[in-house]
């Protein structure tokens, strides 16, 4: 038995009907994602540049530390409370809300090979924290230099004008599938535009618009952690309650219609929603590309075409994978710290062109 029959029967389990192999699956994403969630959150908190802890040490350290409210802390309690800890949620947070847009993207648009960021969101929301990070713009004086969200907010702002613009674009386009695509491309090459001329004069300020640019958890506390996790966790589990819609929609608008869904509505809300998760993901770490197309890809693969498994898979895996390149962001150079970005685009690129090369004539409008 091949390496690949072995976990496809471990996913499908011994069940002979498509209700017992779907009831096997479900409880294959739960308790293995639950699983992969807590192994990969302990690996992070134990792993370090300055210091690596065996999983006993880490974990009773960040249990301690928080029992303690992060007051008194001992070495290894400050520095997994107030480091490690911070980062590893963000990330978590990151991971699952980028992945689970890219499902809701792909079901959508129903094409495989695209990813959260074909609206048009992360080239908006890049440039306007260029703006705030660059140029201390403020969004005509409606936030405070002062505040530590400043940038996040304004980033979210410019991501969801990128995004009006791609959905006013493809509506007069047509609105079909395809439109979304081409219009998502147009609007991101206008402020890609936008961004080279302002980093061209951004002088002193460069090194940190490329640090935010390429994706980043280190300058993340507490007080942004929290932001982030409640809002992903938040709309990643109101997606997962329209997964039977979902579903309909992969079907066609005909048939979806017919099964009394409006399509088109429900598919501009789903984008919507999606977008908005993609902003806030941006905003506060920065763009970090191709987890929405790799994670949801490999859940299909792995648990078929049911979004009630997709996006529960593309929750898990998202984090799964999050994290580590986080890890590996930490420990590849000791001394430096790698762009979380750059390591998932070395990831993702190789399986982009695999899924090119092997599955790009199924889609092909």
């Amino acid at each position: 038995m091949t390496v690949r029959e072995k976990l496809r029967k471990a996913i499908d389990g011994k069940g002979t009907t498509h209700i017992s192999i779907k009831k096997h699956r479900s409880k294959f994403v739960l308790v293995f994602g639950i699983l992969l969630t807590f192994l990969m959150i302990i690996a992070s908190i134990c792993i370090g540049p300055t210091k690596i802890l065996n999983p006993l040490e880490g974990l009773s350290a960040a249990l301690s530390a928080i029992s303690k409210g992060g007051n008194d802390l001992s070495n290894n309690e400050f520095l997994i409370y107030h480091t490690r800890l911070p980062r590893t949620m963000t990330a978590l947070a990151v991971g699952m809300g980028l992945s689970v847009a890219g499902a809701v993207y792909q079901a959508i648009i129903r094409n495989p090979m695209v990813d959260p960021y074909i609206m048009g969101v992360s080239s908006g929301a890049g440039t306007a924290a260029i703006a705030v990070l660059a140029f201390q713009f403020t969004f005509f004086g409606l936030f405070s230099l002062t505040s530590p969200y400043t940038t996040a907010m304004v980033a979210i702002i410019g991501g969801m004008i990128a995004y009006a613009m791609t959905m006013i674009l493809a509506e007069r386009a047509g609105g079909s599938t395809n439109s979304y695509v081409l219009s998502g491309v147009i609007v991101g090459l206008i402020f890609g535009a936008i961004q080279t001329i302002l980093m061209v004069f951004a002088g002193n300020h460069l090194s940190n618009v490329m640090l935010w640019l390429f994706g980043s958890f280190s300058s993340v506390t507490w007080d942004k952690v929290w932001i982030i996790l409640i809002s992903s966790t938040a709309i990643c589990l109101f997606t997962l309650k329209w997964a039977k819609e979902l579903n309909l929609i992969l079907l066609g608008e005909q048939q979806a219609k017919q099964m009394g869904l409006d399509a088109h509505r429900f598919s501009m809300f789903m984008l919507t929603l999606a977008s908005v998760l993609t902003s806030i993901c941006v905003a506060f770490c920065g763009i970090i590309g191709f987890v929405g197309l790799i994670i949801p890809h490999l859940c299909r693969m792995l648990f078929g075409g049911d979004y009630r498994l997709v996006l529960s898979g593309s929750i898990f895996f998202g984090i799964g994978l999050m994290i580590a390149a986080d890890i590996l962001a930490r420990m590849a150079m000791i001394g430096y710290e790698l762009p979380v970005g750059a390591i998932t685009t070395i990831i993702g690129v190789p399986v982009f062109a695999y899924l090119l090369i092997k599955k790009g004539k199924m889609y092909n409008g």
